[in-house]
Protein backbone atom coordinates (compact mmCIF):
# COMPACT_ATOMS: atom_id res chain seq x y z
CA UNK A 1 0.00 0.00 0.00
CA UNK A 2 2.70 2.48 -1.14
CA UNK A 3 0.12 5.50 -1.66
CA UNK A 4 -1.02 5.28 2.02
CA UNK A 5 2.69 5.69 2.80
CA UNK A 6 4.01 9.40 3.08
CA UNK A 7 7.56 9.89 0.80
CA UNK A 8 9.65 9.87 3.89
CA UNK A 9 7.84 6.75 5.04
CA UNK A 10 8.68 4.87 1.67
CA UNK A 11 12.32 6.55 1.35
CA UNK A 12 12.85 4.63 4.84
CA UNK A 13 11.55 1.57 3.66
CA UNK A 14 13.25 1.22 0.88
CA UNK A 15 16.38 2.29 2.40
CA UNK A 16 15.95 -0.94 4.84
CA UNK A 17 14.93 -3.14 2.24
CA UNK A 18 18.33 -2.09 0.32
CA UNK A 19 20.30 -2.97 3.23
CA UNK A 20 18.38 -6.35 3.33
CA UNK A 21 20.10 -7.20 -0.18
CA UNK A 22 17.17 -6.10 -2.49
CA UNK A 23 17.82 -5.22 -5.92
CA UNK A 24 13.85 -4.02 -6.93
CA UNK A 25 11.35 -2.52 -4.87
CA UNK A 26 7.93 -3.14 -5.65
CA UNK A 27 5.10 -0.70 -5.07
CA UNK A 28 2.35 -1.77 -4.33
CA UNK A 29 -0.72 0.26 -5.14
CA UNK A 30 -4.41 0.15 -3.75
CA UNK A 31 -7.24 -1.02 -6.36
CA UNK A 32 -9.76 1.77 -7.01
CA UNK A 33 -7.61 4.49 -5.37
CA UNK A 34 -5.28 6.43 -7.86
CA UNK A 35 -1.72 7.21 -6.18
CA UNK A 36 -1.96 11.17 -6.66
CA UNK A 37 1.79 11.82 -6.36
CA UNK A 38 3.02 8.43 -7.59
CA UNK A 39 5.30 10.57 -9.76
CA UNK A 40 7.33 12.62 -7.10
CA UNK A 41 7.31 9.28 -5.11
CA UNK A 42 9.48 7.17 -7.71
CA UNK A 43 11.46 9.62 -9.08
CA UNK A 44 12.68 10.14 -5.39
CA UNK A 45 13.56 6.43 -4.70
CA UNK A 46 14.92 6.21 -8.04
CA UNK A 47 17.90 8.41 -6.72
CA UNK A 48 18.36 5.39 -4.57
CA UNK A 49 19.75 2.98 -7.56
CA UNK A 50 17.24 0.55 -7.14
CA UNK A 51 15.22 -0.78 -9.76
CA UNK A 52 11.60 -0.17 -8.96
CA UNK A 53 8.02 -2.11 -10.26
CA UNK A 54 4.64 -1.34 -9.53
CA UNK A 55 1.97 -3.54 -8.57
CA UNK A 56 -1.48 -2.20 -9.96
CA UNK A 57 -3.91 -3.27 -12.95
CA UNK A 58 -4.55 0.88 -13.25
CA UNK A 59 -3.10 1.36 -16.84
CA UNK A 60 -3.06 5.20 -15.82
CA UNK A 61 -0.91 4.13 -12.58
CA UNK A 62 1.19 1.98 -14.74
CA UNK A 63 1.44 4.44 -17.66
CA UNK A 64 2.14 7.13 -14.67
CA UNK A 65 4.94 4.89 -13.13
CA UNK A 66 6.35 3.85 -16.25
CA UNK A 67 7.31 7.67 -17.45
CA UNK A 68 8.72 8.65 -13.98
CA UNK A 69 11.34 5.41 -14.03
CA UNK A 70 9.30 1.95 -13.22
CA UNK A 71 10.91 -0.76 -15.08
CA UNK A 72 8.40 -3.57 -14.48
CA UNK A 73 4.74 -3.39 -14.09
CA UNK A 74 3.17 -6.05 -12.52
CA UNK A 75 0.35 -7.39 -13.72
CA UNK A 76 -1.18 -7.10 -17.02
CA UNK A 77 -4.43 -9.36 -18.33
CA UNK A 78 -6.92 -9.08 -20.83
CA UNK A 79 -8.21 -5.91 -18.40
CA UNK A 80 -4.92 -3.54 -19.52
CA UNK A 81 -3.42 -5.82 -21.81
CA UNK A 82 -3.67 -3.15 -25.20
CA UNK A 83 -2.67 -0.23 -22.85
CA UNK A 84 0.72 -1.65 -21.68
CA UNK A 85 1.77 -1.65 -25.26
CA UNK A 86 2.31 2.19 -24.64
CA UNK A 87 4.25 1.60 -21.40
CA UNK A 88 7.37 0.27 -22.87
CA UNK A 89 8.84 -1.24 -19.97
CA UNK A 90 8.35 -5.14 -19.30
CA UNK A 91 5.44 -6.66 -17.28
CA UNK A 92 4.13 -9.59 -15.52
CA UNK A 93 1.52 -11.35 -17.58
CA UNK A 94 -1.06 -13.03 -15.13
CA UNK A 95 -4.03 -15.19 -15.50
CA UNK A 96 -7.61 -13.83 -15.26
CA UNK A 97 -9.55 -14.64 -11.94
CA UNK A 98 -11.78 -17.17 -13.53
CA UNK A 99 -12.27 -19.15 -16.46
CA UNK A 100 -9.42 -21.25 -17.62
CA UNK A 101 -6.06 -19.83 -16.37
CA UNK A 102 -4.10 -21.20 -18.84
CA UNK A 103 -5.66 -20.36 -21.64
CA UNK A 104 -5.75 -16.62 -20.81
CA UNK A 105 -2.29 -16.76 -19.55
CA UNK A 106 -1.42 -17.86 -23.10
CA UNK A 107 -4.17 -15.29 -24.85
CA UNK A 108 -2.11 -12.00 -22.97
CA UNK A 109 1.09 -13.66 -24.02
CA UNK A 110 0.23 -14.42 -27.18
CA UNK A 111 -1.22 -10.61 -28.08
CA UNK A 112 1.99 -9.13 -26.02
CA UNK A 113 4.12 -11.17 -28.17
CA UNK A 114 2.80 -9.93 -30.98
CA UNK A 115 3.00 -6.35 -30.26
CA UNK A 116 6.78 -6.46 -29.23
CA UNK A 117 6.07 -6.22 -25.33
CA UNK A 118 8.66 -7.37 -22.97
CA UNK A 119 7.42 -10.01 -20.52
CA UNK A 120 7.16 -12.13 -17.69
CA UNK A 121 4.51 -15.15 -16.63
CA UNK A 122 3.17 -15.53 -13.21
CA UNK A 123 0.59 -18.21 -13.23
CA UNK A 124 -0.53 -16.98 -9.25
CA UNK A 125 0.80 -19.08 -6.68
CA UNK A 126 -1.82 -19.81 -3.88
CA UNK A 127 -1.17 -20.50 -0.56
CA UNK A 128 -1.26 -23.82 1.64
CA UNK A 129 -4.65 -24.86 1.91
CA UNK A 130 -6.52 -22.24 -1.04
CA UNK A 131 -5.49 -24.18 -3.80
CA UNK A 132 -1.53 -24.46 -3.69
CA UNK A 133 -1.29 -27.91 -5.49
CA UNK A 134 -3.25 -26.77 -8.08
CA UNK A 135 -1.53 -23.41 -8.53
CA UNK A 136 1.77 -25.55 -8.54
CA UNK A 137 0.65 -27.35 -11.49
CA UNK A 138 -0.32 -24.38 -13.54
CA UNK A 139 3.51 -23.58 -13.01
CA UNK A 140 4.29 -26.66 -14.62
CA UNK A 141 1.60 -26.27 -17.31
CA UNK A 142 2.74 -22.91 -17.67
CA UNK A 143 6.29 -24.24 -18.57
CA UNK A 144 5.04 -26.61 -21.19
CA UNK A 145 3.49 -24.17 -23.18
CA UNK A 146 5.88 -21.44 -22.63
CA UNK A 147 9.31 -23.26 -22.47
CA UNK A 148 11.46 -20.44 -23.32
CA UNK A 149 9.43 -17.65 -21.42
CA UNK A 150 10.64 -15.51 -18.05
CA UNK A 151 8.75 -16.39 -15.29
CA UNK A 152 8.15 -15.14 -11.97
CA UNK A 153 7.24 -16.54 -9.03
CA UNK A 154 5.52 -14.32 -6.09
CA UNK A 155 5.81 -16.34 -2.90
CA UNK A 156 3.82 -13.54 -0.46
CA UNK A 157 0.84 -15.34 -0.75
CA UNK A 158 2.58 -18.21 0.70
CA UNK A 159 4.08 -16.45 3.21
CA UNK A 160 2.01 -13.73 3.95
CA UNK A 161 -1.18 -15.73 3.89
CA UNK A 162 -0.60 -19.34 5.19
CA UNK A 163 -1.12 -19.69 8.60
CA UNK A 164 1.78 -21.73 10.28
CA UNK A 165 2.25 -23.29 13.43
CA UNK A 166 5.40 -21.71 15.22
Amino acid sequence: YAPRLTREDLVRLAKKHINDGADRIDLGCEPAVRWSNMEDSIKTLRELGVALSIDTFDAWEAETAAKAGVSLVLSVNSSNREQAVDWGIEVVVVPELNGDYLASLEQTAEFLTRKGVPFRLDPILEPIGCGFAKSLERYLRTRDAFPEASMLMGIGNLTELTDVDS
